[in-house]
């Protein structure tokens, strides 16, 4: 499945960046993926269940929290550490950049870079990010790794009681994010599939995604925010952020 082409491709290109998620955009279930959260993925979309640094009666916890649940303290001064990835291209390995470098750079605010690549494997996987995307990770991981070790059949079980048909491994802690305000996955499926789109950029989160079923030519595709894009489409200026990979225990 796409879903699965992308993050299995992207992880082994950058397994540092965790989880690559093909949808990003929480759909209106929450906020936004935060360190703490346990929960699972599934067709390339995080599905959140609880917070360990959250109280039972937090009200993200709508849906409840397993047994015993006890908020985790993290007796530390500096629990998170913070940092910015830049606009780029992430290409697993043998997606090829076939981008004019005439074209590369938008000439002026009313233009749009158009971009090109080709994959010469059987597999690829591309995340665009137009703008920068934050990132915030733990500095507590030992503490996070002994939790969910002493806590994973209570998770376990509080899977089972609501029937969600998941695996015990297939539980999820996050330790850390990367939160853009925009994004492009793109998977290929075939080998020397070619891919070619423009984005243009105003300021730090006024997009313009261009986007045609010319260009990209079959090749798999998922833009968001969802809900907000088209083929062509104009994406109005955002200011809610969106987890594009997550770190895990």
């Amino acid at each position: 499945m796409d879903y699965d082409i992308f993050r299995e491709e992207l992880a082994a290109k950058y397994p540092a960046y965790g989880h690559a998620l093909w949808e990003p955009s929480p759909g209106g279930h929450y906020a936004a993926v935060e360190i703490g959260d346990v929960g699972f993925v599934r067709d390339g979309y995080f599905h959140r269940l609880f917070n360990i640094l959250l109280p039972e009666d937090h009200p993200s916890h709508q849906d409840g929290v397993p047994q015993r649940h006890e908020p985790l303290v993290l007796r530390t001064r500096s629990p998170t550490s913070t940092g910015t990835l830049h606009p780029n291209n992430l290409r697993s390995n043998g997606v090829l950049d076939r981008t004019d470098e005439s074209r590369r750079w938008a000439s002026g605010p009313d233009e749009a870079a158009q971009l090109s690549f080709s994959c010469s494997r059987r597999r690829g996987a591309i995340l665009s990010l137009p703008v920068p995307a934050q990132r915030k990770d733990t500095t507590a991981r030992g503490v996070f790794a002994k939790c969910i070790t002493k806590h994973i059949n209570e998770w376990f079980a509080f899977t089972q009681e609501r029937g969600l048909g998941i695996n015990r491994e297939d539980i999820i802690l996050v330790t850390g994010c990367h939160l853009a305000r925009t994004w492009a996955t793109i998977a290929f499926q075939e080998r020397e599939e070619q891919l070619s789109f423009g984005v243009q950029v105003s300021g730090l989160s006024d997009v313009i995604w261009q986007f045609t079923p010319e260009g990209a030519q079959g090749v798999a595709y998922n833009l968001g925010p969802s809900g907000q894009v088209r083929f062509s489409i104009f994406l109005p200026p955002q200011q809610t952020l969106q987890q594009v990979m997550i770190d895990l225990d």
